[in-house]
């Protein structure tokens, strides 16, 4: 039985999910794991509902490992800080060997973007971390903006020189659009890994839902949840100045701080309170923390259209997976994985994210054909498949199966 050690050093979100769901495959594999996590808590509490036949398999720490940071050295700084985490790192892992009296076979850093630099050379890398690894590179966004990097090799000046490393046995990413370019850049074996998403099935007695319903009044309803700047609130604002107050009716919900403003020109701050002040009819406005699952999927639910258009945004979205699993139309980016993925799998539509006209005539779209019943009822089978549970737990044996 093989030992594989997951490590997250931020809780909360997409790392308590991953977390969670990381562990369940890896145990459905047959492995033992250790799951290093902030709070940790909260990962066996999951376990012991999802998986608790397992439960012996699986040693659970706290894990609250920081950077130390390093500002003599110019631009090798963060090289050097990054460095300094994998070795304190390996002292870490060296001590639960010990305690435990196991060996680890695999380390699997589920958010490996935070542990690259660079001019971090990946030989003095080996030197100081000496497990074989793997990890999720989650923003590997650089590759989208400038795709000329993708036909180079990997230099220890570049941001993914660690990926040279004689002990990393494979990178995973979830950017279908890259991976093979990817794999040829690096010369290591790329596991497209799956964008998983909670699938838990709304409450039928939710009284949001509800609430939609009885103030949209037929109208299509096109919502998102969060409220920061960068998920494109702005722009979902925007589309409601010119949109028919007829045929579409806006939700804003998720949580929203007066600080997520603060980096908007001074322009778009008094646009955006001026619409908080001034909220028109066709929109509903209610902010507040949404729990993962049947909280969250119950408000998602009640939209005809979700709005995924966000800011600078290059990466996958499980907001995808989300709403192909609830069979509903995304109105979203035009670039980057997301935008390749929407008219792949005919997910819904997609617009350049500073055109509003675009963004509207979009929305006409898609409501035409919510209204037309022209549905993509298997592709949204097609790609909740290949974003789920049981395909992650086929990708980390692969995984396993390299050590």
């Amino acid at each position: 039985m093989k030992t594989i050690v997951l490590i997250e050093s931020c809780a909360g979100g997409h790392r308590k999910a991953f977390m969670c769901l990381f562990t369940q495959a890896c145990l459905q594999n047959g492995a033992k794991v250790i799951c290093l996590y902030p709070e940790v808590d909260e990962i066996k509490e999951w376990i012991l509902i999802h998986a608790k036949e397992y439960i012996n398999n699986v040693t659970f720490i706290n894990y609250r490992l920081g950077f130390k940071t390093f500002k003599k050295f110019g631009r090798f700084n963060n090289a050097f800080s990054v460095l300094n985490y994998w070795k304190s790192c390996a002292k870490f892992l060296q001590n639960i060997e010990k305690e435990n009296s196991i060996k680890i076979d695999l380390v699997y850093f589920n958010w490996i973007d935070s542990q690259m630099a660079n001019y971090l050379p990946a030989s003095i890398l080996d030197l100081v971390f000496t497990y074989k690894w793997s990890g999720l590179y989650f923003h590997p966004s650089i590759f989208r903006t400038q795709p000329k990097f993708l036909d180079k090799n990997v230099s220890f000046k570049d941001i993914d020189s660690i990926f040279t490393s004689k002990n990393c046995v494979a990178i995973t990413l979830h950017d279908e659009g890259i991976s093979k370019k990817y794999q040829n850049r690096t010369e290591k074996k790329v596991i497209l890994f799956p964008e998983i998403a909670d699938d838990t099935l709304p409450n039928p007695t939710h009284p949001f839902p509800k609430l939609v319903k009885e103030k949209a009044k037929n109208r299509t309803i096109i919502g998102i949840i969060g409220l920061e700047p960068y998920k494109g609130a702005l722009s979902l604002i925007r589309l409601t100045a010119i949109a028919d107050p007829e045929n579409f009716f806006f939700v804003f919900t998720g949580v929203y701080n007066e600080e997520y403003i603060l980096n908007l020109s001074k322009n778009e701050q008094q646009e955006y309170l001026n619409f908080i002040g001034n909220l028109p009819e066709n929109c509903l406005w209610q902010t507040g923390v949404l729990q993962e699952g049947e909280d969250y999927n119950s408000v998602f639910n009640s939209f005809d259209i979700i709005h995924i258009i966000y800011k600078n945004f290059y990466s996958s979205s499980n907001r995808l997976t989300k709403a192909a699993i609830f069979n509903k139309l995304v109105l979203a980016n035009n670039n980057g994985c997301v935008g390749d993925d929407v008219p792949i799998y005919n997910l819904g539509e997609t617009a350049d994210e500073n055109n509003i006209d675009e963004q509207l005539q979009k929305m006409e779209i898609l409501r035409k054909r919510i209204l037309t019943e022209n549905l993509p009822y298997e592709q949204w089978k097609i790609y909740a498949e290949k974003h789920s549970t049981e395909r992650l737990k086929e990708k980390f044996e692969e995984l396993l199966n390299l050590v």
